[in-house]
């Protein structure tokens, strides 16, 4: 949604003299009705979310400036690093973005969500190990409810780090908070292919299919497993079916390519 940067620039102004003043307002007998107060953190707020619409829109000078007066206004508000992190994972600081985000966790309303979006970026970076850390403090969170996510995260970033048996547990743990999450059953089935546990993943990708449509990845991968359990007729069906409903897929042209 596209708004003109008038309007923007009013909203800004408005947020600045909101935080110069607290004053009474008077009916017509002189007798006070209400009064109005700044409130730093609801100011920090608006700053954020115009610093982020900002940036949405590619102005990053105008992102900074209010992602910075929403920091001004609320120095330790967890999202705001939050934000100032994100703002820096897009202009490419990736130390800045680091040093954001560790002031989110340190921050004393921090919660779960910083934590896992920490590990994402950590994992990013090739910092496997911190990246766990900060999964399973994600994790750890009492009110957190991302657990499934997390997880799967984990798993993700196990299998970037080539720790397959990492991977497998932590999908295994990601598909007991939610049994019905692709993501991880599909990747889950990769990872027992890769240890050569092919009758695991063959349940998997079973799994797999029955809570997601079939892609071009999906039944490639199904092909490789039923040539490794010599199954040929099977792989030979789904290699059908692969060619019958993604015919443009590079899967499907491999298997033209090899056919020749």
């Amino acid at each position: 949604m596209k708004q003109g940067l008038l309007q923007i620039s009013c909203i800004a102004t408005a947020l600045l003299l909101s935080a110069c003043v607290s004053e009474r307002t008077y009916n017509g007998t002189g007798d006070p009705v209400s009064e109005y107060k700044f409130d730093p953190v609801s100011a920090a707020r608006e700053r954020m979310q115009l610093g982020l619409t900002y940036l949405r829109r590619g102005n990053t000078e105008q992102a900074k400036f209010n992602l910075d007066k929403a920091l001004e206004y609320a120095p330790d508000l967890e999202e705001v690093h939050t934000a100032l992190a994100y703002y820096y994972q897009k202009v490419g600081d990736t130390r800045k973005a680091e040093k954001s985000y560790n002031n989110a966790i340190n921050s004393k309303n921090v919660t779960g969500d910083s934590y896992n979006n920490f590990g994402v970026f950590l994992c990013q970076q090739k910092k496997f190990s911190e990246s766990e850390k900060m999964f399973l403090a994600a994790i750890d969170m009492p009110k957190y409810t991302r657990s499934a996510s997390s997880y799967e995260n984990l798993g993700l970033c196990s299998q970037e780090a080539d720790q397959l048996e990492k991977a497998r547990k932590y999908f295994e743990l990601a598909l007991k908070y939610d049994s019905r999450r692709a993501t991880s059953l599909l990747e889950l089935t990769r990872v027992y292919f890769q240890l050569k546990q092919l009758p695991q993943a063959k349940a998997e990708l079973e799994r797999y299919h029955n809570v997601a449509f079939q892609t071009a990845e999906s039944l490639s991968l199904g092909i490789d497993i039923e040539l490794g359990l010599n199954d040929k007729t099977a792989a030979k069906t789904l290699a059908l079916v692969l060619q019958a409903k993604f015919p443009a897929s590079p899967q499907a042209k491999k298997i033209r390519a090899n056919m020749h």
